[in-house]
């Protein structure tokens, strides 16, 4: 039979490798909760680019990452495909010839296509289905069988599918040639697990899936080992060792410059500043551009750099040395997104020391870059208070007026936004891919230059960032579930055709799908509800969409519950039939766990996401605070002003205003002629006086 035949057999392998590779997405998300919603009141920690002082808006402290389930009887979940490879076996279905070298190869090469198109879901089922495959020990150990097992992983690892990648790639650097001829595949699977690792903040599962490596590894591949014991010790609380750890990183490894900024870091937290800053000198260093370093480090590498730069120029700023603050600023280049932040923390210094020509030059170029930014409305007060020290009152005064006619506004769009959870969703969505949040439709009564503002000046939690990705992830992970159940549904009546088979499931309504259903038309009610709200619509007309609301509520819970029902009692056998009920059991399952935690990862993501507002609102009701303050100090200069001219003129000192207006030149029309006073006696008028004296 041929390996591309769409036969009934070839269409039940690839629906249970579909299965199979659907099947994980659920107890990786389930097996993490979502997080808890943040505190009225977050305590602001320590970024992990700054040892600067903390501020109204500073993100809640993350909790530590979920502790990991019971581990499964089988974790990369193949025994469903295994069964079905043996059921086939049984029915002498599909080809019963072992898998050979030459087919590997071309598997493994369009597997390699559809990874690099970023077909995860299709490169997983084709994958999953060749190395579950009875005869795939034959060719295990061929370079073939290590390039698919270690691609299996490396597409589970993409599409989020950590346990399963995790445990595919833990039999990649376990196989008995997995180190010879160099061991490429190897050190790829290491550096993914460690890549896993890192993205989960789950760094003592990352060790012990490298537990079993052999002694005499390459420097890279202990680098990048030292490296994520580094992070597991840091977030136990082991300053000491991590450090220990960070130092064996070698310069050759990838996470070099993040290990040595890391110390430095470790090292200013606890007061260590010349250690700390020696250590940031190294990533900082100008002169490292054209060595080594970037060519061994990954693309990381100059986003570190720009982190150390700005490290060094804060530390010079806590200790007052202002000169050596701007020179670090300085090295931040032009391409940077760390720019704005350089050159606004770079004003504030050169404000610090009274060099306030300097903070003005600083400012005009952080001006020029005609962008938003996270410290536009900050660098604007900022620009208020030096011309304030230079006495340039008025100045002062009409740039304070303009903030608070921009910017009040903005932390009103701000409250309005927070009133509405699909409007701050999108906006906050918008502003975490920054995309354009003028084109959301946030349905609230606020300009799109508003919008923007409010994007800009957002600080997105990492939180809310993480448990927005989870839910992309299940989501898109989940979307197969119903191509799978239908592709279910037509092999069983396929069986039934030509087997005398019973299908396991009839002609009707899904409860999934009713469940599925129902959810999607009370969100089209509830946003309706919203808009006609902000609208302030009159109350005649939300009393019947509030009663459908309640009326699709309880047909979802309804839905939901016959969903549970049909998932209670799955089928049990061996045979194709059914294992395919069995499967078509788990579908129904998985899709209304999915749904329920789809609720708990959008209320914990609308938790976060109203903090991060709530910290906005906090962070420009201080600033315009300061900007009504500095409104008094300018009427105050203004004043004192006019008090230092008066003692002047009562010296007997004319202001430069009054000298100026003496100037009878600057009264003249354009047709009329100014001859200065030359004195009263004129010497072409007066005769025979020459001699006189």
């Amino acid at each position: 039979m041929s390996r591309r035949s769409r036969s009934p057999a070839r269409r039940v392998v690839s629906a249970g490798a579909l299965l199979v590779a659907l099947i994980p997405v659920a107890s990786v998300v389930f097996a993490q909760p979502p997080p808890a919603a943040a505190p009225a009141e977050p305590a602001p920690p320590a970024t992990a680019s700054t040892p600067a002082t903390p501020d109204d808006d500073a993100p809640p402290k993350a909790p530590p990452p979920p502790a990991p389930s019971a581990a499964p009887r089988d974790p990369t979940r193949g025994d469903a495909m295994r069964a079905y490879h043996a059921a086939m076996t049984r029915r002498r279905l599909g080809s019963q010839q072992g898998i050979r070298v030459e087919q590997l190869s071309e598997r493994v090469a369009e597997a390699e296509q559809l990874v690099s198109t970023g077909r995860y879901d299709d490169a997983i089922s084709r994958l999953t289905e060749t190395i579950e495959h009875p005869s795939f020990d034959n060719v295990a150990e061929t370079e073939q069988g290590r390039a698919a097992l270690y691609l299996l992983g490396e597409s589970l690892a993409s599409a989020g599918i950590y346990e399963s990648a995790r445990a595919y790639l833990r039999k990649s650097i376990a196989s008995k040639s997995a180190w010879e001829q160099r061991g490429a595949y190897a050190r790829r699977a290491v550096r993914r697990i460690v890549e896993v690792a890192l993205e989960t903040q789950r760094y003592q599962d990352g060790l012990s899936d490298l537990a079993g490596l052999p002694p005499s590894l390459p420097d890279e591949v202990r680098g990048e080992v030292s490296y994520l014991s580094g992070r597991a010790k840091e977030a136990a609380g082991d300053p000491d060792g991590a450090l220990a750890e960070y130092g064996r990183v070698p310069q050759t490894s990838r996470f070099w410059s993040q290990a040595t900024y890391l110390s430095g870091l470790i090292h200013v937290e606890r007061g260590r500043m010349k250690q700390g800053e020696d250590l940031f000198c190294k990533v900082a260093d100008p002169k490292r551009q054209d060595s080594s370093t970037p060519v061994f480090a990954d693309e990381r590498f100059f986003a570190v750099r720009d982190l150390a730069r700005l490290a060094l120029g804060r530390v010079a700023h806590e200790q007052s040395r202002f000169d050596d603050s701007r020179y670090y600023y300085y090295l931040v280049p032009r391409d940077s997104d760390r720019l704005a932040e350089a050159l606004y923390e770079s004003a504030t210094s050169r404000y610090e020391k009274k060099d306030y020509d300097g903070a003005r030059e600083l400012l005009d170029e952080l001006r020029g870059l005609k962008t938003h930014h996270r410290y536009e409305d900050e660098a604007q007060i900022l620009d208020a208070y030096v011309d304030l020290a230079l006495c340039k009152f008025e100045d002062a005064d009409k740039k304070l007026v303009t903030f608070l006619r921009t910017y009040e506004p903005v932390r009103d769009s701000g409250r309005r936004i927070t009133a509405s959870p699909r409007a701050m969703a999108a906006l906050l969505a918008a502003a975490r891919a920054g995309g354009d949040p003028g084109g959301a439709d946030l349905g609230a009564s606020v300009s799109r230059e508003q919008l923007r503002a409010v994007a800009a000046l957002v600080r997105v939690d990492p939180l809310y960032v993480d448990v927005a990705k989870r839910r992309a992830v299940l989501e898109r992970e989940a979307s197969g579930l119903t191509a799978t159940r239908g592709a279910l549904s037509d092999m069983q009546k396929s069986l039934a055709t030509t087997g005398g088979v019973r299908p396991a499931t009839e002609e009707g309504r899904d409860p999934a799908e009713s469940a599925k259903a129902a959810r999607a038309a009370l969100d089209g009610v509830r946003r309706a509800i919203d808009d006609l709200e902000t609208a302030r619509a009159p109350a005649d007309k939300l009393a019947p969409l509030r009663e459908e609301a309640k009326a699709l509520e309880a047909r979802l819970t309804r839905a939901v519950a016959a969903s549970d029902a049909a998932a209670a009692d799955p089928a049990a056998g061996a045979d194709l039939p059914d294992l395919l009920a069995s499967d078509v059991t788990k579908v129904t399952a998985f899709s209304a766990a999915v749904e329920r935690t789809k609720g708990e990862l959008a209320a914990a993501e609308d938790a976060l996401a109203r903090d991060a507002l709530r910290r906005l609102d906090l962070r420009l009701s201080r600033l315009l605070r300061r900007a009504r303050l500095g409104r008094i100090e300018s009427v105050l200069g203004r004043k004192r002003a006019l008090e230092v001219e008066i003692e002047a003129i009562g010296a007997g000192y004319l202001p430069p205003d009054a000298v100026d207006s003496l100037d009878a030149a600057r009264y003249l029309q354009d047709n009329e002629e100014y001859w200065p006073f030359e004195g009263d006696d004129w010497p072409d008028e007066f005769v025979g006086t020459e001699g006189l004296k």
